[in-house]
């Protein structure tokens, strides 16, 4: 042809009946000096039924058989190529002891678990990890309240909210009376300092909070290879910066008034408080050391840190700290994301109106639960829970993930469990139904007159097709834009085809080869959205 084509310039006609790929001319047009016809005419070939110029693009009809069973055929995972595969630490949720769990935590958790299983899909080496803020003034302010309010209380069975509650508590009475300030700034440096009764305390008190995240953890599914504690961080990076203070090194790092300060005014980033002048450590003193122990102890490619936007500019003072420490060449991401709220408005665990996750949770299963036994009065109570849960994490999860990271998430729970809309619950009940099914239909694998060459006839089995035909691409489009939105997207869509597949197009009523022809195209949408689900760290139900 004499000019090559790039695979990644195709694209999809506005609609199926235009074409199953479209092909932009307009550099070729320059290179080979021909009209769109006339180029259209040079690329038919064996597998191609048809070539049809459309203004600038050429539309191209695949031969119907060839494209259904390159569509239809069996799945397996997604791989890049050899010198593509990198290893990736992907660093996320990130909860502070001492202070509850709540929604916006659940958004960050969503987020790490997806984009952890679509790494890994890719044929990536991925470390999941937590790093856990288990010191600081919030910790000092909740054993301050804790010992001067609340040490002879009768402890709860969930310590971990109770503290939160206190620390909540602490930051209201800490506002209404500044004074009292000085009592907390005590607890902190006994803390430090490594004081017996406080130590033990913390230690005690933050196995509370830790009990609480793991049994979250398991509830949503998340597994973290790697386990990160700002309290060992903070010894790392005091060490760190007294050796760069005394190499002196790196110019930007210096002491000023009693603190030590990192000037990136000179890059842009303003200036970063490492230490404060009364010795308490900040939490880029803690960042420092971590950033160097994920390349250097475990030699990974990639570094991403889930973080919400408020961190941004933070972040990028990090990076370049590391940068100025000899990692300049290292690649470092933060994806950011934006707030989970209510109706009723912004939550802070300082001031006490957080969700926090088992709240959502309880409130949802409720929901949910009723509706179940109202569906299915002859279900055991087994079997409702089960499902109950199973439809309830997915709401959760679902409704987090499906907005764009820069997208403020509004939760509300009665979208969030519909069945209808955009959600996890309506995506579980296209698996659902496809199942059913096939609980009606011979079995799939015993099938032997099948005609592929069949589907296609009608437009909806035609959308369903080319859309499933996407799946990959979309695989590759979540991790290269850090989006799980952009795989939910895809999973609604193709919910929404097949659903309009199903009311157009008569599945077990259809003549033999159509019929199974059309159970082989709502098993391979079955496969999708199962796959796609799991990816998302969502599991299916079998009926709701």
């Amino acid at each position: 042809m004499g000019v090559e084509i790039n695979p990644n310039d195709f694209t999809y006609p506005p609609n199926s009946e235009m074409g199953d790929l479209a092909l932009p001319c307009f550099n070729i047009m320059k290179v080979l000096k021909k009209s769109p016809q006339e180029i259209a005419v040079m690329i038919e070939t064996q597998n191609v039924a048809s070539v049809q110029a459309a203004g600038p693009y050429i539309n191209i009809f695949f031969k119907r058989e060839y494209l259904n069973k390159l569509v239809l055929a069996e799945s397996g995972t997604l791989r890049q190529a050899q010198g593509d595969k990198a290893k990736v630490m992907i660093e996320y949720s990130q909860p502070n002891t001492h202070k509850e769990f709540h929604v916006g935590h659940l958004r960050n958790a969503c987020l790490g678990a997806a984009l952890v299983n679509i790494y890994l899909e890719l044929g990536n080496k991925v470390i999941a990890a937590n790093y856990i803020g288990d010191t600081g003034v919030h910790v000092a302010k909740c054993l301050w309240c804790f010992l001067k309010f609340h040490k002879d209380d009768k402890l709860p069975d969930n310590k971990g909210e109770f503290l939160g509650k206190i620390y909540a508590e602490a930051s209201q009475k800490l506002t209404d009376n500044p004074e009292l300030e000085k009592e907390v700034s005590e607890i902190h440096k006994k803390l430090e300092a490594g004081d017996k009764e406080i130590t033990k305390l913390w230690q005690g008190t933050k196995e509370w909070s830790l009990d609480g995240f793991y049994d979250i953890y398991k509830k949503l599914g998340n597994e973290f290879d790697v386990w990160f504690w700002e309290s060992e961080e903070e010894k790392a990076g005091k060490k760190i910066i007294q050796k760069i203070l005394k190499d002196k090194k790196i110019k930007e790092i210096y002491e000023s008034q009693g603190a030590v300060i990192a000037d990136l005014k000179e890059y842009g980033l303003d200036v970063l408080v490492l230490i404060k002048s009364d010795g308490n450590v900040l939490y880029g003193t803690k960042d420092i050391p971590l950033g160097m122990k994920k390349f250097d102890k475990y030699k990974v490619d990639e570094s991403i840190y889930i973080v919400d936007n408020r961190q941004s500019l933070y972040l990028k003072q990090v990076f370049k700290l590391l940068d100025l420490l000899g990692y300049e060449n290292k690649k470092k991401v933060h994806i950011p994301y934006e707030f989970v709220t209510t109706a009723d408005g912004a939550m802070a665990s300082r001031k006490g109106n957080v969700i926090t996750f088992m709240e959502l949770y309880n409130k949802l299963f409720d929901l949910v639960e009723a509706e179940t036994e109202k569906r299915h009065s002859d279900w055991g109570k087994k079997k409702v829970i089960e499902v109950t849960n199973g439809i309830v994490l997915a709401a959760a999860k679902f409704y987090m993930l499906k907005y764009d990271n820069n997208s403020l998430v509004v939760f509300d729970f009665n979208k969030a469990v519909s069945i209808e809309g955009d959600t996890g619950p309506y995506l579980l009940y296209t698996v659902a139904r496809i199942n059913s099914i096939f609980k009606k239909a011979e079995d799939l694998s015993k099938a032997k007159k099948i005609d592929l060459g069949k589907l296609g006839e009608d437009l909806s089995e035609k959308d369903l097709l080319i859309h499933l035909s996407k799946f990959e691409e979309i695989i590759h489009k979540t991790a290269i834009e850090y989006s799980p939105a952009v795989l939910c997207t895809y999973l609604i869509q193709l919910a929404h085809l097949f659903n309009n597949f199903y009311h157009h197009c008569p599945v077990l009523n259809a003549e033999e080869s159509l019929r199974n022809a059309r159970l082989r195209l709502s098993d391979k949408t079955r496969e999708v959205l199962g796959k796609g689900l799991k990816l998302l760290n969502i599991e299916s139900v079998e009926e709701m």
